[in-house]
């Protein structure tokens, strides 16, 4: 079975942080009703010198789970994760802080990288 792949990105990087965007779509060639669409951000907002807040989210459209058992599962195997259920859809979402030191927006460990 081939699989055809689309992918579009877009990032921009700034003084007062980043921005990453992407979705991708995946699908078999012999029938396109079985695809799987991928989108993600992410927001990095520099609060001061190498300290930044971040915000990062995804979630997925899924029509292409051909390897999948027909049989029941019980709960204790989707909890253990010895078994997959179908699902049409997966989300996720993190929070966070970040410090970075001597990249080009911190000038405090090495004066050249000085704009």
């Amino acid at each position: 079975m081939a699989l055809s792949k689309l992918a579009l990105a877009y990032k921009i990087t700034k003084k007062w942080g980043s921005i990453n965007t992407s979705i991708t779509g995946t699908s078999f060639l012999h029938d396109f009703s079985k695809y799987n669409i991928d989108a993600f951000t992410r927001l990095n907002i520099r609060l001061f010198k190498g300290l930044s807040f971040n915000v990062s989210g995804g979630g997925s459209l899924i029509r292409n789970q051909l390897n999948l058992r027909k049989s029941e599962a019980s709960y204790e195997d989707i909890l253990l994760k010895q078994k997959q259920i179908a699902s049409n859809y997966s989300y996720w979402m993190s929070v966070g802080l970040s410090y970075t030191f001597g990249s080009i927006y911190n000038n405090v460990v090495n004066p050249r990288f000085d704009n």
